[in-house]
């Protein structure tokens, strides 16, 4: 599989410390490197795991939590995933992977916190996504968001478990005023909580030419939608299309901690997009999915699609 992505992090224009993190592993069994990219990239018949994550804490915790998350699920994805023949893979163990690992992960990043008196109280988002199988497998916590981007359309692949996104659900609040809402970065899930977490999966199917983006808050909160979408359809490398959303969000503030991995899919394997052909997101039931229940896929619904 040929995939050709990168990444870029910044600590933006008022943050003393950068509180972000990004992977991107084979679930091969190699030490997960966090904010390091291979030089000579490979994707290993298990899939390639990509991931950002928005550590929250104060002093040097938020730093440790967004790490210590993004290792934790890279080692728990191999062990419970990786590690199997791929013969026997299936997309049902791939969700329970992906289920386990976030929690898994949130598990480390609370005990880490237990440990040490001066990060208690630390968490961090997660977004991971998992490119198997002509697919790519999401696990949502917090605000961090995925988008996918197929010419000419972009779609936002993840929803915000934050208070504003429960309010313009609720009707209180429209798209518009969430986006200067003061309590707009205030999450309502993070890895680190003692409580358990309640992660979002999705399922996308992926076409030649796509762009998966992942990224923090920093990122998203000051660039719009259509700006990413703009400078996607240029057809840069991953790399410049990063550079040019990072100016974007430093000219318009830089208030928060800046993270985007982008990957291109331009693998002849994929399938090539149909002509007006919809970007669909499908969900499994998490609570069947913690169970052995075996009906779990069938009862897979579109939450949403679009050309947006």
């Amino acid at each position: 599989m040929l995939i050709d992505y990168a990444a870029i992090t910044h600590q933006g224009r008022v943050r003393k410390n950068n509180e972000d993190a990004y992977l991107v592993s084979s679930l091969d069994g190699e030490e997960p490197h966090v904010n390091s990219l291979s030089r000579t990239p490979k994707v290993c018949q298990v899939g390639l795991l990509a991931a950002v994550a928005d550590g929250m804490g104060g002093a040097a915790a938020g730093e440790i939590a967004s790490r210590e998350g993004l290792a934790a699920i890279a080692v728990c994805l191999f062990g419970h995933w990786g590690r199997f023949p791929a013969t026997t893979a299936t997309e049902e163990g791939l969700f329970r992977a992906l289920l386990g690992a976030a929690e898994e992960a949130s598990a480390a990043v609370l005990r880490y916190s237990e440990t040490d008196r001066t990060a208690r109280g630390m968490g961090s988002t997660l977004t991971a996504s998992v490119i198997w199988n002509g697919h790519v497998y999401l696990c949502q916590v917090g605000d961090s968001r995925a988008y996918l981007y197929r010419h000419p359309h972009l779609l936002q692949l993840t929803r915000d478990q934050t208070l504003v996104n429960e309010m313009i659900t609720s009707g209180f609040l429209t798209q518009d005023q969430a986006r200067t809402h003061p309590q707009r970065s205030m999450i309502t899930q993070a890895l680190g909580c003692p409580q358990p977490i309640k992660a979002v999966l999705g399922k996308v199917a992926l076409r030649r030419g796509d762009r998966l983006l992942i990224c923090s808050d920093g990122l998203h909160g000051e660039v719009t939608d259509d700006e990413i979408k703009s400078m996607l359809e240029h057809g840069y490398s991953p790399r410049r299309s990063l550079e040019l959303m990072l100016e974007a969000a430093l000219d318009h503030g830089g208030r928060d901690n800046i993270t985007g991995l982008l990957l291109s899919l331009d693998d002849p394997a994929f399938p090539l997009p149909l002509e007006g052909e919809e970007i669909r997101v499908s969900t499994p039931d998490v609570e069947a999915i913690g169970t052995n229940d075996n009906s779990v896929l069938a009862r897979f619904g579109r939450i949403f699609s679009g050309r947006t």
